[in-house]
Parts: structure tokens; sequence; C-alpha cells
């Protein structure tokens, strides 16, 4: 729930809650690192400002992990990546920040959402015409498929409260 926090179930986490909060919903942390809480075998990341209250929600496993978010009814990683690129576009209604100038990470300013992926379909195409080049077979290759789930599939998702992006960029 971009620009409130995460739901499941009757549970829910909210930007501005107090760590104490968070761990008496999630337990305690299966590790800490600085201002960063991590559950979930590292596949939910929480952080936490000044104030120890949350700050941003990130969803950092992709989609080979166990939690799946879903925002705006689409399933954030199982979805092609331009389809929840164009669905966070008409919903920010507004500045879209390109981190890289590349197509990897997007932060929408407007609905504080951030998404990133690992390589680009021109990064692919690239990798693709190589093998070829080189003889090396393409068909059925794994490491092919495993670099293509990582150019058409989201790997992180994140959402921090209004103007989070406009506050760390």
């Amino acid at each position: 729930m971009p620009l409130i926090g995460i739901k499941w179930g009757n549970n829910a986490i909210n930007i501005l809650d107090s760590s104490n909060q968070v761990k008496s919903i999630l337990g305690e942390p299966e590790s800490i690192f600085k201002k960063s809480y991590y559950y979930f075998n590292s596949d939910l990341r929480i952080d936490f400002d000044e104030n120890n209250c949350v700050e941003f929600i990130e969803f950092l496993a992709g989609i080979n992990g166990k939690l799946q978010p879903i925002i705006y009814g689409i399933k954030a990683f199982e979805t092609d990546v331009d389809n929840l690129y164009d669905i966070l576009k008409e919903k920010n209604n507004g500045e879209i920040y390109d981190e890289l100038g590349k197509g990897y990470a997007y932060a929408f300013l407007n609905i504080s959402v951030g998404i990133f992926r690992q390589n680009t379909p021109a990064q692919i195409k690239e990798m693709t015409d190589e093998m070829i080049k080189e003889g090396i077979d393409i068909q059925d290759n794994e490491d092919l498929e495993i670099e293509k789930q990582k150019a058409f599939h989201w790997a992180t998702i994140g959402i921090g409260g209004k103007g989070y992006y406009k506050e760390v960029m």
C-alpha cells in the first residue's frame, strides 16, 4: 500500500510504526544492519529513521522469494516488468527517476515506490549475440534463462513515506 505500509491477513506494518511495533508483529529480526531489520531469510527489509520509526519497506527476493507482494492488485514480481512499470507510472502521475538512466531502477516520486532489476532486455540481447559469436549454444541454456529472468522480472520493490525518494536522491 504505497505511502501507507504493508498488509497481510489481519496484520499490517505502516510507515512511521515504531521498531517495537514491528517486533511485536514480526518478532525479533533475523539480522540487523545499521537501522535496517531483515526478516524471512532477508526477503524483507524494514528501514527505520532517526526516531526508530519505519521509513522504508522493501521486498528483496524477486520472483523466487517466499514473499510475493501485491501492489495495486498486481503481483509485483510475477508480472511483466513493463506491465508493473506502466501501472506505477499511471498511479504516480508525475516525475519518475531513472536512477541509472538505463532501465535498471526507477523511483516513482509521488507514490514513493521504487523498483529494481538486475538486467535489461538490451543486456540480454548483447549477451545472446556474444554467446552466438563464441559458438555457445543458446537453446535451453540454463545460465541464459536465469539472466533473462533477471531482465523480465523486477528483483525488488520498496515503498516509503511521502517524499521518501525525494529525500534520498
